[in-house]
């Protein structure tokens, strides 16, 4: 998936972006089922239900979506994933979180700065993200910030506020990655980044998609992560 000059950039700056990674009728299918699992959590938000960053009618996280659903989970062990991860990370490749993030227009406050790895402690510290853009992701609909190069600073502490865990309170404003559907933003969980309010009429729509080497754990309790499926072993696709 990386070429050479893709691979410096992610080892140097932390990221690259992949364009029109899946196609317009792909999108469409895996958008469709994740709506209706946004749409259950927004109304069960409605009725109550509570979330560290969950928020009715602004914005909703919903997570474990592979747990639920057969074809998510084929889909986030496509060869795609598999060539992409593999050729980062090492060989033996599994699932390490993923969740959709839907942001509607009434979110009004920015995500803020943090790395991925300041909501839970990782053993190797470092993984792989991959946000997905499920619809266009633009400045004006609140798509991702990033501080490339910031991931070799290692792991910084983070404090938690009420919008979400944050590690930077500097002017540093960062750079807009706007994605067009089917595209990902591909970085590593130690890169700064946050995301900026929905100006727009419609619902920024993303799907996030982690991986770790096989065996990852929680450094602070010793427990091995076990929160999807193993997608490559040897460097040989197992879902897809």
């Amino acid at each position: 998936m990386l070429t050479a000059e893709q691979s410096k950039q992610y080892r140097e700056q932390g990221y690259v972006v992949l364009e029109d990674v899946f196609g317009a009728e792909e999108m469409d299918r895996i958008r469709g089922i994740i709506d209706a699992y946004d749409q259950e959590g927004e109304e069960a938000l409605k009725r109550g239900s509570k979330g560290f960053n969950n928020i009715p009618n602004q914005i909703n996280f919903t997570c474990n979506l592979t747990r639920r659903d057969k074809e998510l989970e084929s889909f986030i062990g496509d060869r795609r994933f598999v060539d992409l991860t593999t050729g980062v990370l090492g060989p033996d490749i599994r699932l390490y979180w993923d969740q959709s993030v839907y942001k509607r227009p009434e979110a009004k406050r920015d995500f803020p700065w943090h790395q991925d790895n300041g909501y839970v402690p990782t053993d190797p510290v470092e993984y792989m993200t991959c946000w997905l853009a499920l619809d266009d992701a633009t400045v004006e609909n609140g798509c991702i910030w990033i501080q490339p190069g910031s991931h070799h600073r290692g792991y910084i502490e983070h404090v938690r506020t009420d919008t979400g865990w944050q590690c930077y309170f500097g002017e540093d404003p960062g750079m807009p990655v706007p994605l067009r559907k089917g595209s990902m933003a591909v970085f590593s969980s130690l890169l700064l980044h946050r995301s900026t309010p929905n100006q727009s009429d419609g619902t920024r729509k993303a799907y996030v998609i982690q991986y770790s080497v096989d065996g990852a754990r929680n450094p602070v309790t010793g427990a091995v992560f076990d929160n999807g499926p193993l997608i490559a072993k040897d460097g040989r696709a197992l879902l897809a």
